[in-house]
């Protein structure tokens, strides 16, 4: 595995993504509205590293509730594998939990994503590797 980006959950994307730029972040990909999370997503990078920032659409948004315990702040860690349905199986053995199963992320060019979390170090994304 391969760590893919840190995940911001954002109160205002448009300031998180000045704040990123001033620390020598550029925009690696535009705002994307994520229907499946209704979520505003846009990935930042800086030199290797990358950052995705997302805000919650609305209060009906399913990430809106996190913002009272990680607003502008990372929340996850996303890691580029192989085979998303074997990894995912070999972390639940490992002591994994599935939050959100298999998705298609809009922003990562419809690849499958799921989320997983696991009590000592948090939430996880796991995305398919691109072809």
């Amino acid at each position: 595995m391969q760590v893919h980006h840190i995940g911001y959950l954002v109160k205002r994307l448009k300031r998180s993504e000045e704040a990123f730029a001033r620390l020598g972040y550029t925009v690696e990909r535009e705002v994307c509205y994520d229907h499946v999370r209704d979520v505003n997503i846009s990935f930042m990078k800086n030199g290797e590293y990358r950052v995705e920032l997302i805000e919650p659409a609305g209060k009906t948004s399913p990430l809106y509730p996190l913002l009272k315990n990680y607003k502008n702040s990372p929340y996850h860690i996303c890691y580029t594998v192989e085979d998303l349905e074997a990894s995912k199986r070999e972390l639940e053995n490992d002591g994994f939990m599935v939050i959100q199963d298999t998705q298609v992320a809009p922003a990562l060019d419809g690849r499958n994503v799921v989320f997983m979390v696991s009590a000592d170090i948090g939430i996880i994304e796991l995305v398919e590797r691109e072809m």
